[in-house]
């Protein structure tokens, strides 16, 4: 049940960049899905799911890292499932459904592009 609510704070933990991994992954796959379909980069892109996400995954890594730092320098433990973190209890659902969400809108557009044959 740990792994559910505390598994990208513990991927995080374990490799501080795997936010930044992820998230460039999600970004860069729009942007070839994008440019593979010769659309816009405006401010549409943006709402683009894979996009959302990907910002996502670099805001919570960015915030794992300060938490790994701040709890480094106050002398606690830096254990990451050895407490209760509400924030991690908010948090990780709408990562998991964004990421969800982005996958999702990946295979769509390929299917689509494929389909009308691009």
């Amino acid at each position: 049940m740990s792994w559910i609510f505390f598994g990208p704070a513990v991927l995080i933990a374990h490799w501080a960049y795997a936010g930044i991994a992820i998230a460039t992954t999600l970004i860069f796959i729009q942007v070839l899905l994008t440019t593979w379909t010769r659309g816009a980069f405006d401010k549409s892109f943006f709402r683009e799911a894979p996009v959302f996400a990907g910002l996502l995954w670099l805001i919570f890594g960015f915030y794992e890292m300060q938490m790994r730092a701040a709890m480094a320098t106050a002398g606690k433990p830096i254990e990451i499932t050895s407490f209760f973190r509400l924030d991690l209890i908010v948090l990780v659902p709408i990562l998991y459904l964004m990421t969800g969400t982005a996958i999702y809108s990946i295979v769509r557009q390929i299917q689509r592009n494929r389909r009308n044959g691009r």
